[in-house]
């Protein structure tokens, strides 16, 4: 079983892509932890949703499906996203300011796909107690300084957690970005992720809805033009 989560700006979007394919939607409000910037919620949520679920599908509040029709199991499949894969993310635009302390591209955690199991809440226990120090010096600068939980993932999860298939990298190109930033590479081809410009999401969701809602809408018509369609002139009107 599959379930959606995401920040309430993306709510409508999420919940009918969920109703198409059978998936559960879940809207989640966390508490903001004492002293933690708030998308750390992110992780303490998806890690309660794991005992519920086998996969768990993370969004921001600024991220979408640009093909609402696309199952996530065509998605896991063209990703070889195995029964051993815990989490899977994608990769920054390759920046300076994206890069961890060993100069490797940090994954971004607006898009986060994860897979139940004992291993899995292993990860995500580490991740959420990072900034206690207790099992990572030096993690306690991400409880509020930029960029936060994805910081401490990549500096110090991804390095605990790396086993050939423990982290699948998604392509900045596939999954994460936006026509607005497509001189990084980072097109968004599969999921678009609108940090380079918020002001556009209400938009890009609109069209996408419109795009899949529209051809059916079009095939309804076209079925039952014959009670749909009256000639005023056949029938006398004029």
């Amino acid at each position: 079983m599959v379930s959606f989560m995401c920040h309430e700006s993306l709510q409508r979007k999420l919940n009918i892509t969920a109703k198409i394919h059978g998936y559960d939607y879940r809207l989640v409000v966390m508490p903001r932890k004492d002293g933690r910037f708030g998308t750390w919620g992110k992780v303490t949520a998806i890690r309660e949703a794991l005992r519920h679920y086998k996969y768990v599908v993370f969004l921001d509040g600024d991220a979408m499906f640009l093909y609402p029709n696309l199952p996530m199991e065509w998605l896991f499949n063209y990703w070889d996203i195995t029964e051993n894969t815990l989490v899977a993310m994608a990769l920054d635009p390759d920046a300076p300011q994206n890069r961890d302390w060993n100069d490797r591209t940090m994954l971004n955690t607006g898009f986060v796909i994860a897979q139940q199991s004992p291993r899995t809440d292993e990860l995500f226990e580490a991740w959420d107690s990072c900034p206690s120090e207790t099992r990572y010096p030096g993690c306690s600068k991400w409880s509020r300084e930029w960029p936060h939980e994805q910081s401490a993932f990549g500096n110090h999860i991804r390095y605990d957690f790396n086993r050939s298939e423990d982290i699948r990298v998604l392509s900045c190109a596939e999954a994460n970005g936006c026509p607005e930033v497509a001189t990084t590479g980072c097109v968004g081809q599969l999921i678009r992720h609108y940090w380079g410009d918020k002001s556009a999401v209400p938009a890009a969701v609109g069209d996408t809805i419109l795009h899949y809602f529209l051809p059916q809408l079009h095939e309804i018509f076209y079925k039952d033009r014959e009670t749909l369609v009256i000639n005023a002139s056949e029938r006398g009107f004029v």
